[in-house]
């Protein structure tokens, strides 16, 4: 049987509705996230109701709630169970949303830690490391990184304080798993995905499943649910993006690769400070360039030379810091 475009549009109307839920449960956002990928034309027609919530909404960055009544194409007002599902919206990523529509935004609730679970500590200097949990979930730590897990009866919870990590995590509904990164909280839905808190910097990509951000001690409607191929980023108090990447290039480094698309020099530079257990910085001369490319891991010399034949900067090294500066070529 042939879906028409009527009815392709009509299944995006209720995928909304039914994820504006706050109590849709992880089973349909999975179940989401294979009609999104099952043809090119249900993403394009979720995207198209998802801009037609934002077109609709004027409310300024930094409102407290949105109350928003999704749209279909072909209906001449807004269908009942579109007005009943109608709920308050996260504003914090609001000037960014319009650029990955289909990150579907709904409330999320942390969990308190329940029971007397253990801490245990993780630290890495110069190579990564595997950590494997007591339910099989698995964690690759990168270089330089620090992570605490408690495993509790009824709670799984891990604080990443500083660098990147890998996570691939067992479901279990009943013992839930959330991660503290920097002013940030994850709670995962059972998934595979990557998470980087260094510095001012924060970003979230998914590689398989559903994950849910929020901002710490944030409103409950401030959450966003990211699903496979979705990733966050936020950089300082800059109004977080939301972009769509190949789920599989998630976290390239665990493959010896750091992959960049259109990034400033500065978050390169501040990449490479973690590999290189030292300062990298950015002269003003060299601040507006963007790199596009690829960098194979290696020595600092190595990673240097790549960056220098892609991008025209020079390359100052000492014992204690590297200094990026433009080099008109």
């Amino acid at each position: 049987m042939i879906t028409t475009q009527p009815q392709i549009e009509e299944q995006a109307l209720e995928w909304f509705v039914r994820l504006s839920d706050v109590d849709a449960p992880a089973s349909d956002w999975l179940s989401f996230q294979d009609w999104l990928e099952a043809d090119d034309s249900h993403r394009f027609a979720y995207d198209a109701v998802e801009r037609t919530w934002v077109e609709l909404d004027a409310v300024p960055v930094g409102a407290a709630e949105v109350t928003v009544l999704p749209v279909a194409a072909n209906d001449e007002d807004v269908r009942p169970a579109a007005r009943r599902a109608a709920r308050r919206r996260p504003v914090w990523l609001f000037p960014s949303v319009a650029a990955a529509a289909a990150a579907a935004l709904v409330v999320g609730v942390w969990p308190q830690i329940d029971g007397v679970g253990d801490v245990q500590t993780w630290h890495t200097d110069a190579a990564p490391r595997t950590v494997t949990l007591d339910d099989g979930s698995r964690i690759v730590m990168n270089r330089h990184s620090d992570l605490s897990v408690r495993m509790d009866r009824k709670a799984r919870t891990v604080t990443l304080s500083e660098g990147e990590a890998a996570f691939d995590v067992t479901h279990n509904p009943a013992r839930p798993f959330t991660i503290t990164a920097g002013d940030h909280n994850v709670r995962v839905l059972g998934t595979a995905f990557n998470v980087l808190n260094h510095g001012d910097r924060f970003s979230v990509g998914v590689e398989r499943g559903v994950v849910a951000v929020t901002p710490a001690g944030a409103a409950k409607a401030a959450a966003v649910r990211l699903v496979a191929g979705q990733k966050i980023d936020q950089t300082g108090t800059q109004s977080p993006t939301l972009s769509q990447v190949a789920a599989d290039q998630t976290s390239m480094w665990r493959q010896g690769m750091l992959v960049y698309r259109d990034a400033v020099l500065s978050d390169v530079a501040d990449d490479l400070s973690r590999y290189f257990g030292k300062p990298v910085t950015v002269d003003a001369s060299a601040r507006s360039m963007h790199f596009t490319g690829a960098l194979r891991v290696g020595d600092e010399a190595t990673m240097l030379k790549q960056l220098q034949d892609f991008v025209p900067v020079h390359a100052t090294r000492s014992s204690t810091d590297v200094r990026l500066t433009g080099d008109a070529r």
